[in-house]
């Protein structure tokens, strides 16, 4: 009976440690697996998060997230999707709209003056919609999720 106790004991013990190590596992991804899977956009995860904030979290994890990367590398972005190079005042005007919701600092925001280029895309049978703004000159990588 002792050795049946150690046992069960053994084996919650080994289970607690498995689901922890999932658990942190889940939480220390990287933003771009989650884009990922949520998208189907395979961007590069060598990337500095120099922002990043969301709307509070909805019982049908509805929202707006915003996310600021910096790339080094710029060839590496540039083959993850199929980029727009010609600026768009509707899509700036969406985005705006999403960024002025979570109240984002001026100076957080992409400067639509600079050249850009721009990514966007939605999910089938729902109104979410994905941007992403590239910045040339900066290198930096603007991802604004309006999920509905």
């Amino acid at each position: 009976m002792k050795k049946l106790f150690k046992f069960i004991g053994v084996f919650l013990l080994i289970v607690i440690i498995l689901i922890s190590v999932f658990i942190y596992i889940q939480i220390n991804k990287p933003y771009t697996e989650i884009i990922k899977i949520n998208w189907s956009i395979n961007l590069p995860s060598s990337y500095k998060e120099i922002y990043s904030i969301e709307s509070e979290v909805s019982v049908h994890g509805d929202g707006e997230r915003y996310h600021v990367f910096e790339y080094t590398k710029e060839n590496e972005i540039n083959q993850s999707v199929d980029w727009e190079n010609n600026k768009d005042k509707y899509i700036e005007t969406e985005i705006d709209k999403v960024l002025s919701t979570l109240n984002v600092p001026k100076e957080n925001m992409p400067n639509f003056q600079s050249n850009y280029k721009y990514y966007t895309t939605w999910k089938d049978k729902s109104s979410s919609k994905i941007y992403l703004i590239f910045i040339t000159d900066t290198k930096k990588l603007y991802v604004i999720e309006d999920i509905l």
